[in-house]
C-alpha cells in the first residue's frame, strides 16, 4: 500500500461534492492538494479543510475548457507544490431533457467540460506525473458502462473517458511509462449536481430518492490512490444495474425505462438559472439534498479487504 504522506494531488471539481470531500479525505491522508475549480467561494471552504489537517492548499479558480487558462493552471500547480504524484479528475456538469430538446450549445458545453476538459488536463498533468511515476484516478460513474435516458451528454462524456482512459493505460503500458490509471465508478449520488443541473424540458428533473455520500466515494478515490486498480464500481446496487445491462439486456433496458419515466415526472419549474452548467455555482457543499445520503456496505468490504 503506498503511503500519501507528503504526496502532492492535483484535484479538480474541488470547490462541492465528491471534490470537497475529496480534498479533505486526501489531506487526513497526509498530502497536499491543489484545488481547481470555477466557483473561489467553494475553493476557500476545500482549502480551509485541506488546512485544517495540516496541509498545504493550492486555490485554482479555472474553468477547464479554457484550455490555455488550464494549462497555466496546472503548471502554477506544480510549481507552487513541487511536482505532481497524483491528479484525482473529478469534474462534471449537467443538462437534463430528452436528446431532441437538449439545445446544441448545451450539450457541447457538457462535453467540452466533462470530457475535453478532462483530457486537457490529463495532457497537462501528464510529463509531472510521469516525472513523480504517479497517478490517474478519475470519478467515473456506472453510466460510462450503460446508457442514461435525459442525460445523454453526460453519458456521452462518461463513456468517451473511460475510452480515453483504457487506451492511454494500454499505451503507458506498451512505452512503460510509469503513471497509473485507477477509475471508480458510483451510481446516483447525493451531490450538488441535482440542484445546479439545467433543464431543457421547462421543469425540474425529479431527484432520486437516494444516493451515496459524496465521503463515501471520496473514501474509494483515496484507497484506488494508495492500492492502483484499474477500476471500481461503488456499491451493490450499481453492480446490478451494470450486470443487468451488460448480461440480461431485457431486464437492463426495463430499469432504464423506468429511470426515464422518474427523471421525467418532476412537476416543479426549475431554477431560474441553476449556474453549474456555464457560471460556477455557490460551492462549499457536499450535499444535495436527496432523501437518503447512504455509505456502501459493499464498497467498505471491499476497500478493508485489500
Amino acid at each position: 500500500m503506498r503511503s500519501l504522506e507528503g504526496k502532492r494531488v492535483l484535484l479538480t471539481g474541488a470547490s462541492s461534492g465528491v471534490g470537497l470531500a475529496a480534498a479533505r479525505a486526501y489531506a487526513a491522508a497526509g498530502a497536499d492538494v491543489a484545488l481547481l475549480a470555477r466557483g473561489t467561494e467553494g475553493l476557500e471552504v476545500a482549502a480551509q479543510g485541506v488546512r485544517e489537517r495540516g496541509r498545504r492548499a493550492v486555490v485554482l479558480p479555472v474553468d477547464v475548457a479554457d484550455r490555455e487558462a488550464l494549462e497555466a493552471a496546472v503548471e502554477r500547480a506544480a510549481g507552487e507544490l513541487g511536482g505532481l504524484d497524483v491528479l484525482a479528475l473529478n469534474h462534471a456538469v449537467t443538462v437534463f431533457g430528452p436528446f431532441d430538446q437538449v439545445p446544441a450549445a448545451d450539450f457541447d458545453r457538457v462535453i467540452a467540460v466533462t470530457f475535453t476538459g478532462a483530457v486537457d488536463t490529463v495532457r497537462a498533468a501528464l510529463p509531472h506525473l510521469e516525472r513523480a511515476h504517479g497517478q490517474i484516478v478519475w470519478t467515473g460513474s456506472i453510466m460510462s458502462r450503460l446508457p442514461l435516458p435525459t442525460f445523454s451528454s453526460y453519458a456521452a462524456a462518461k463513456h468517451g473517458m473511460r475510452g480515453f482512459l483504457n487506451t492511454l493505460r494500454a499505451e503507458l503500458r506498451a512505452q512503460r511509462r510509469p503513471v497509473t490509471i485507477s477509475m471508480v465508478h458510483p451510481g446516483a449520488i447525493d451531490t450538488p449536481v441535482w440542484k445546479h443541473t439545467r433543464s431543457a424540458t421547462g421543469r425540474a428533473l425529479r431527484f432520486p430518492p437516494e444516493g451515496y455520500t459524496a465521503e463515501t466515494i471520496a473514501d474509494a478515490l483515496v484507497d484506488c490512490t494508495r492500492r492502483p486498480r484499474r477500476e471500481m464500481i461503488i456499491g451493490g446496487e450499481a453492480k446490478l444495474i451494470a450486470w443487468s445491462f451488460e448480461r440480461v439486456r431485457p431486464l437492463g433496458e426495463l430499469a432504464l425505462d423506468l429511470v426515464y419515466h422518474w427523471y421525467m415526472a418532476g412537476r416543479r419549474p426549475p431554477e431560474p438559472d441553476p449556474g453549474a452548467l456555464w457560471q460556477a455555482g455557490s460551492g462549499g457543499e457536499t450535499k444535495g439534498g436527496l432523501l437518503v445520503g447512504r455509505p456502501s456496505l459493499m464498497a467498505r468490504l471491499r476497500l478493508r479487504s485489500r
